[in-house]
């Protein structure tokens, strides 16, 4: 059996365990949820957007779907806000005797609110140290110059000094020898 049912208004992001439990089928969620408070030390999410599926089996119920995750953040090589939409698949297990870490606990009373879930995820999805493009070179050299303390430009092609511990590899070499 199929319920197509759109969870209570007041919580758009919870399902009616009972009816949904009892009648064993199937019930479809949009998500359309703008988010606050939901940020990594450098990126933070603004929107997320699509649809889930809820299927009660048994004692269980699966939550699957696809989203789509809006963040922001702030790239790690120009520091410049970069802002994209990742792809967050969902696909979650409910139940009443829940494994840590693997599946999520069915709530003792009649609402599953996917919330804690969804913000779950999205901490995992979002990017650790964003990049606005594969090519970003980085600030711009006339108002970030790089040079040493005091002001004073190091020479670029001056090879660092070697490790002592390392200097004797440098004297090898490696000759092909052809006598069998």
């Amino acid at each position: 059996m199929k319920v197509e049912e759109t969870p209570n208004p007041e919580n758009p992001l919870c399902f009616d365990l009972p009816k949904l439990l009892k009648r064993g089928g199937t019930a479809s969620l949009q998500v359309d949820w703008d988010l606050e408070d939901v940020s990594t030390t450098y990126s933070e999410a603004h929107h997320l957007r699509g649809e889930l599926r809820a299927e009660a089996s048994g004692d269980k119920v699966v939550v699957s779907g696809e989203l789509n995750l809006g963040w922001a953040g702030p790239c790690r090589r120009c520091l410049e806000t970069t802002r994209g939409v990742d792809e967050l698949a969902v696909s979650e297990i409910y139940e009443t005797d829940s494994t840590d870490g693997e599946t999520f606990e069915i709530p003792q009373n009649q609402i599953l609110d996917l919330r804690p879930m969804l913000q779950e995820l999205i901490l995992l999805a979002l990017p650790l140290t964003p990049l606005c493009s594969h090519d970003c070179r980085g600030p711009l050299p006339e108002e970030y110059p790089a040079g040493s303390p005091g002001g004073q430009s190091v020479e670029q092609d001056i090879d660092p000094p070697i490790d002592p511990r390392w200097e004797a590899l440098g004297a090898l070499t490696f000759e092909e020898n052809e006598s069998h």
